[in-house]
């Protein structure tokens, strides 16, 4: 037998040598690339937490028709919308409501709301859970101010005094709720005020003197919101356009059950249950609708992935 050439032999070294060097490429570019879909998947898949605070339309409250207790919590409300929203674009929100009927800033500060028991409040568990969850990423909605004025919106009488005084208790006592919020919250937590809608407008067919307290309340919804938007700009918080979304200043008349009537009349007998007959309506707070264009009006100042 002729002697194996030991350049031959070489040569079939080399090859072997590279293929194991291409064996082990392939297998770390494929463990890399399985990373990279991993890691694809979990940015796709970005969890936060919501903690929706406020009154009665923060917990998607509409009427249920029961006479003298006609409104209930639904799971159709603007927060249970935005989680929705988002998780269509891959973020998971863990929903926390911890609102109450009737909540004003004033109530946030001292107590005396419907739903906490002294020394507890709405701002204590807000913080509190704030606190504890420093290191996650979070939206936080804030709904607060209306329950100030929504008692001087009377039938045939909008009480300009006591709106005023309601006003003015949002410009003092927001700041100071906005401050205990932001301090207890982490970095990487990311606020939203509310302004409001006005379903008062729905008194627009009410007779002899609808259209002056469609007007009326118009005009103390706007003095509001204008103040609530200079509280949360100093805080340096954005602010979800909720009137703009209900068409609020849209004087332009259109059809409503075969009636001229100015769009943001219509917007508001469409969007909440005001305009509805007995035993659902009149009632100021939104319909499924009306919480979703709430949900949509948020959504559009959150950041990318929030």
């Amino acid at each position: 037998m002729r002697p194996r050439s030991p350049r031959r032999t070489r040569v079939l070294s080399s090859v072997a040598v590279a293929a194991v060097v291409i064996a082990v490429v392939t297998i770390v570019v494929t463990e890399n690339r399985a990373s990279v879909q991993q890691s694809v998947a979990a940015a796709a898949n970005v969890g936060s937490f919501y903690l929706d605070i406020g009154a009665s339309a923060s917990l998607g409250f509409q009427p249920d028709g029961v006479v003298l207790h006609n409104g209930h919590r639904t799971n159709t409300g603007y927060a249970n919308d935005l989680v929705e929203i988002e998780a269509k674009k891959g973020v998971t929100l863990d929903l926390l409501q911890i609102g109450c009927p009737g909540e004003t800033a004033q109530s946030m500060l001292s107590g005396g709301d419907a739903c906490y028991t002294l020394p507890e409040r709405q701002l204590v568990r807000a913080t509190t859970f704030l606190r504890e969850n420093s290191d996650q990423t979070g939206l936080v909605t804030i709904d607060l101010g209306f329950n100030n004025v929504r008692t001087c919106l009377l039938p045939n009488l909008v009480d300009e005094a006591c709106a005023t005084q309601g006003i003015d208790l949002v410009r003092n006592d927001m700041p100071l709720v906005l401050k205990d919020l932001q301090s207890a919250a982490g970095p990487q937590v990311h606020f939203v005020g509310l302004e409001y809608e006005d379903p008062y407008l729905g008194r627009y067919f009410a007779s002899p003197n609808g259209v002056l307290d469609a007007t009326e309340s118009l005009q103390v919804i706007t003095q509001l919101n204008a103040v609530l938007a200079a509280v949360y700009a100093n805080a340096g918080i954005p602010v979800a356009n909720v009137p703009g979304a209900f068409k609020s200043d849209n004087l332009t008349p259109t059809l409503l059950k075969g009636v001229d009537v100015p769009t943001n009349v219509a917007d508001a007998c469409r969007l909440t249950w005001f305009c509805t007959g007995y035993p659902y309506g009149p009632d100021d707070h939104p319909n499924n609708a009306g919480y979703l264009v709430i949900a949509q009006a948020i959504v559009a100042t959150l950041p990318p992935g929030l």
